[in-house]
């Protein structure tokens, strides 16, 4: 159970061993919804609860509704952008929040290992008293699914149902209190889906967090709402102090003495209390001395995963891209549609005008304790264009030892720039160790903009012009020719997300900065971030000026190592090539 619980209608995140573990149990179908659980629960390793002495989880959330009715938030369709966290210390203490990003709270719920308790976004309290293993206050942390709570309930193996491409096994638990149907991937047996009847929860992006994984994103649907909570940071048996768990007071419409942020007695907040809107604020309290922190036995594990630009608060933003400092935030979504079918148009069209084109490329690569290295390339560009498809190929020559090397081709029917970070410790006779720059523009390309999900940021002012900036993330699920990371003898796939910045004049992308969508854990990738300049530039023989790269600034995490790569582009010029039959005499 995590604090993406909802108090109405709860949401609850299942803990889970290694998947490779989890195919193991897959061979022999099942034949009754018990034995189901019971590889479920051999799956997820319930005996490993027992060793979590704390947990933290922090992640951020989109919480949109179509319901037009009046409430606290106004009238109309509402999207919500905020940050949620859920801190757990044996035996029961609880603490979970969910807060906008303007710092308004979504709910509050938690047990001081009394009493169980729960704030909704109009700051009425509720609380339940322990009652013989009624609640979470009388547990400590359990999966959803452990044969005590599922104790007396009637389980049904239905027939297989395709759950997002999964063949998955449907077990429905007839509980007359909540009747629920359950969905488990019936080769890894691991929860997909979970139906009540006017809501659904999706569960997807498991990953390994130390002995367990469980799902990165949550995704909870019904008649009139949609939240999308993604978790950021995972911490498994790290100190916790008990003052995390002290429950807010309320005083004029505002919610104090509540550990909302992460750190701990804070100054004192002053707000106005005529406001209609709940306001979070921490005051610090005079003559209060909380518990030291403890340290559990139990090995500890951190994970810490990126935030989605595409969901994130504007203040997780800027932490996470200092560049969008002055940033003005878009007050809605209602002009990204027109937003991206014109800058769609614009790479459209460079697409189509690009030429074959050769030019000048510098890349100066530099490593943790080692000196620069220069290399010099002659890098050639092919444009391929038939119908709305356009294919761009890569080539490089090596001017200083004359290897040539090609990247694949990138085409817009591709879901993503087709470069290999090809990580290696030759010193000489390799491409660059990032490529692909050219066709980065490919995620707000027509045909692929269906592959990502798009948010509208907002207007940035910078060297005079007003730009207009966008971010997206890729959808893993959809892309069918990612980009490919090699390390140490392996070749990965890699997923992006990133933020444009746009010309509000021709809609013309002049910066781009991509990031890893999460890290690639096998070869201990945890950045990749490339930020690309482009410049109109004027190529002989062709009428008008093109689109092209002109510096690339590549930082790269892995291994434990830092590498820098900067790419510099010149002297662009038309690439023919000739040839003559010669017949012999």
């Amino acid at each position: 159970m995590s604090g993406r619980t909802q108090f109405s209608a709860r949401v609850y995140l299942t803990f889970l061993l290694p998947l490779l573990q989890a195919t193991a149990f897959a061979q022999l179908e099942p034949t009754t919804a018990d034995q189901v659980i019971t590889r479920y629960l051999q799956v997820i390793g319930a005996d490993h609860f027992s060793s979590i002495n704390t947990f933290i989880e922090i992640g951020d959330l989109v919480s949109t509704s179509s319901a037009t009715g009046g409430s606290i938030y106004g009238r109309g369709p509402l999207e919500r952008h905020g940050t949620f966290e859920f801190f757990f210390k044996s035996p029961n203490l609880r603490f979970s929040s969910m807060i906008t990003q303007d710092n308004k709270v979504i709910e509050l719920s938690g047990c001081d290992g009394k009493i169980a308790w729960y704030i909704d976004g109009t700051l009425t309290r509720k609380v339940l008293k322990p009652q013989s293993g009624a609640h979470e206050c009388d547990q400590g942390l359990e999966p959803e699914l452990s044969r005590a709570l599922l104790s007396g309930i009637t389980l049904r193996l239905l027939k297989k149902r395709e759950i997002k491409g999964h063949a998955a096994w449907a077990v429905k638990i007839d509980d007359p209190k909540r009747p629920q149907t359950l969905y488990f991937d019936a080769e890894t047996f691991l929860l997909l889906r979970k139906e009540e009847r006017y809501s659904h929860i999706t569960y997807s992006d498991y990953r390994s967090v130390g002995q367990v994984i469980f799902p990165f994103t949550v995704t909870a649907e019904g008649n009139n709402f949609k939240q999308v909570t993604t978790v950021r940071e995972i911490k498994i048996n790290t100190p916790l102090d008990d003052a995390r768990f002290v429950e807010p007071k309320i005083k004029d419409n505002t919610v104090v003495n509540g550990p909302l942020a992460p750190a701990v007695n804070e100054d004192t907040v002053h707000v106005d209390s005529s406001s209609p809107t709940a306001t979070a604020v921490t005051e610090s309290v005079a003559n209060s001395s909380p518990a030291p922190p403890t340290t559990p036995n139990a090995p500890s594990s951190v994970e810490v995963n990126f935030p989605n630009f595409t969901s994130c608060t504007i203040p997780s933003l800027y932490e996470a891209i200092p560049e969008l400092k002055g940033l003005k935030p878009a007050a809605n979504q209602n002009d990204l549609p027109a937003l991206l079918d014109k800058v769609g148009n614009e790479t459209f069209g460079i697409a189509r005008k690009t030429p074959n084109l050769i030019s000048r490329e510098t890349v100066i690569e530099s490593r943790q304790g080692e000196g620069p290295i220069r290399r010099e390339y002659d890098y050639l560009i092919l444009a391929r264009v038939q119908g709305e498809e356009v294919g761009l190929s890569e080539f490089r020559t090596d001017l200083n030892s004359g290897d040539k090397f090609q990247t694949d081709e990138v085409t817009t029917k591709d879901l993503s720039i087709r470069s290999v970070h090809q990580l290696t410790n030759s010193p000489s006779g390799r491409p660059p160790l990032s490529q692909g720059f050219a066709t980065s523009w490919v995620h707000f390309y027509p045909l692929n903009q269906s592959r990502s999900v798009f948010r509208y940021l907002g207007e940035q002012q910078i060297a005079a012009k007003r730009m207009l900036v966008l971010a997206f993330a890729q959808k893993p699920e959809s892309v069918q020719s990612p980009a490919l990371v090699q390390f140490q003898g392996k070749t990965l796939p890699m997923f992006f997300q990133g933020v444009a910045w746009v010309d509000s004049s021709d809609f013309r992308i002049l910066r781009l900065r991509t990031d890893l969508l999460s890290p690639v854990p096998e070869v201990s990738l945890h950045r990749l971030t490339a930020d690309i300049q482009f410049q109109l530039t004027q190529v002989a023989e062709v009428a008008s000026p093109l689109s092209l790269p002109s510096e690339v600034t590549v930082t790269s995490e892995i291994g434990g190592a830092t590498l820098q790569e900067v790419h510099k582009y010149s002297s662009y010029r038309l690439f023919r090539a000739r040839s003559k039959i010669v017949v012999n005499p």
